[in-house]
């Protein structure tokens, strides 16, 4: 495959997506395809609606989540 934007080559990968749920960021591993040159990513068929499916639970409080870290914001 070639991207359809700057048409370099495209591979296979896991990638890392977020999904973002309330004050909660959910990191989801996913197959995509990426593009070796400016980063883009294609999807398989049922990718997206699985992440929607993940927010959606979430959004409900019903997502079992593990806790990896955590975030701060400093005032300057």
């Amino acid at each position: 495959m070639i991207c359809v934007f700057c048409g370099g080559s495209v591979e296979k990968k896991k990638v890392e997506e977020e999904v973002r749920s309330h004050d909660k960021h959910i990191l989801v591993m996913v197959d995509a395809e990426v593009c070796s040159d400016c980063g883009e990513r294609y999807f398989p068929e049922g990718v997206i609606d699985n992440l929607i499916n993940i927010k959606a639970v979430a959004d409900k409080g019903e997502l079992p989540m593990k806790e990896v870290g955590k975030v701060y914001r400093a005032t300057a």
